[in-house]
């Protein structure tokens, strides 16, 4: 059997958030954008549902969920999961990652859900209801890729 890590290298992570459900960044969602855009990535936890298997080092990517769907981030994965208490419900416990994220757009400048089916159509983007799933290392190039390319395309449009 392979090793976790021979699993998850090369792969991503969905790291799902719907303001509706949960908006508790530091400030604002878009102090912590600003902030991120000065060089300081932005380290939290963050829940991968009933997830156990995470390596250090995979790509976190953010998915604004519940209203403008699209990525809106990327991170990188810091640890393993470990065990706290769930974000919405005290009496229950979660499976969390921490992560750095590097960088991150406001809403209005996401890769909208269209454009990732037709980049990565191997992700169920509208069936995306929880944070965990894990992105398979080819899709998840290709996906690196179309972010490299909407960073780059902001950018140029900031100039």
């Amino acid at each position: 059997m392979a090793e976790a890590s021979d699993h998850w290298r090369d792969a991503g992570i969905i790291m799902g958030w719907n303001p509706g459900l949960w908006d508790e960044w530091p400030g604002t969602y878009r102090g912590v954008v600003a902030s991120v855009a000065q060089g300081t990535p932005h380290v939290t936890q963050w829940s991968v549902g009933s997830r156990r298997q995470v390596e250090p080092g995979t790509d976190a990517w953010l998915l604004r969920q519940g209203g403008s769907y699209g990525l809106i981030g990327h991170g990188t994965v810091l640890s393993h999961p470990y065990e706290d208490m769930h974000f919405a419900d005290p009496r229950r416990t979660a499976s969390f990652v921490d992560v750095a994220f590097d960088e991150l757009v406001v809403e209005s400048d996401r890769v909208p859900r269209d454009v990732l089916e037709v980049v990565v159509p191997e992700v169920a983007w509208r069936f995306q209801f929880r944070s965990g799933n894990r992105i398979a290392p080819e899709p998840n190039v290709r996906l690196r890729a179309l972010w490299r390319d909407a960073m780059e395309a902001l950018r140029s449009g900031a100039d």
